[in-house]
């Protein structure tokens, strides 16, 4: 069996410091500084943010047409699944989006892929699945943005999709690489 080696990027600062100042671990400050959070007051508000430090989530392109779309099917009692993502911004956006979800009435359940089965992101044999429970929206969260045959699969199978996804594409933007709109709505990662 191999062994693995972990290793810690060297940035540079006073970790036990952070760690006494914030009563948090040296190795969670480093892990912290390593993100690029420096001063004292970032580090604060990395820690101990609120709600109200969060971005407006209508800056996210067709946000408002998403959420008009989820409106509609939770009030005509349409079924929703969430495909979400085994990692672990997948798994607490999937948990989010389902008890928001719920508390609006809507018809909802949630699919996270098997990481050896499935792969990565959504997948035929999920939209396969989809189709075959009499699900009538897929909304996907942190994967999709890439799933041009998937999503034309489903749109084929009569659902309706919407994808939420921060990666970017692998190759230059363009309207061919992302998946077909025709009455559906993608949230397209903002660029920094």
């Amino acid at each position: 069996m191999t062994q693995t080696k972990w290793m810690l990027h060297a940035k540079k600062a006073d970790f036990n410091k952070i760690a006494e100042n914030f009563g948090i671990s040296p190795v969670t400050a480093r892990i912290i500084r390593n993100r690029g959070i420096e001063d004292m007051e970032s580090i604060r508000h990395y820690l101990h943010g609120s709600i109200e430090d969060l971005h407006d989530p209508r800056l996210l392109p067709d946000m408002e047409k998403a959420v008009g779309i989820l409106r509609r099917k939770a009030a005509e009692g349409k079924t929703i699944r969430i495909v979400g993502d085994y990692d672990i911004d997948g798994v607490c956006s999937t948990y989010l989006l389902y008890r928001a979800l719920k508390r609006i009435g809507a018809r909802v359940d949630y699919e996270i892929p098997d990481r050896i089965k499935d792969g990565y992101g959504i997948n035929e044999m999920i939209i396969e699945a989809a189709a075959s429970d009499g699900i009538d929206t897929i909304l996907t969260c942190d994967n999709g943005i890439a799933a041009v045959s998937q999503i034309a699969r489903a749109k084929k199978l009569g659902m309706t999709v919407i994808v939420t996804d921060h990666h970017d594409i692998l190759v230059e933007e363009n309207e061919e690489d992302l998946p077909e709109g025709g009455g559906k709505c993608f949230l397209r990662p903002m660029r920094s």
